[in-house]
């Protein structure tokens, strides 16, 4: 990582109100580093790898709070599993619906002429407010479409 990748977390940190303790700085570094859509368990490992083991109860406590404060995304995968990003840039994402990998992706075209239509026709959507628009694409990943020809 970078040295002013380093000072950009430090940074975050700060501007959110978060203490930089160790566990937040070697989590955020993690996300930034690989730009991966870790589970817990996988975020367990690879920290474990490198040296810099957290407990799992110190990972979800730490997890919840940059969640909370908006510096970490938490995505819900097709199997119901939490993954994590790191990228606030605007972006949705292409998700294999064997293994669960997540890629970021960026749509092309404007998602302005989307606009939702409730299916249950006593549901009203006029009065809603629109936040966000998200896209997700489900197909299978290159290493599990060889897995599955093998």
């Amino acid at each position: 990582m970078a040295t002013n990748d380093y000072k950009n977390i430090l940074e975050m940190l700060e501007n959110s109100g978060l203490r930089a303790t160790r566990a937040r700085k070697i989590i955020l570094e993690l996300l930034a580093e690989k730009n991966r859509h870790f589970t817990p368990e996988e975020m367990l490992e690879a920290l474990r790898e490198r040296g810099q083991p957290l407990s799992i109860a110190t990972l979800y406590q730490n997890l919840a709070r940059l969640v909370e404060k908006g510096l970490v995304i938490k995505i819900v995968g097709l199997d119901g599993s939490f993954r994590y990003d790191f990228n606030h840039d605007p972006h949705d994402h292409m998700i294999c619906s064997r293994c669960g990998k997540i890629v970021d992706v960026v749509v092309k075209g404007s998602l302005e002429g989307i606009s939702a239509q409730p299916m249950d026709a006593e549901d009203d959507l006029t009065n809603w407010k629109i936040l966000e628009k998200r896209v997700e694409f489900v197909g299978l990943c290159p290493e599990c479409q060889a897995a599955e020809q093998n």
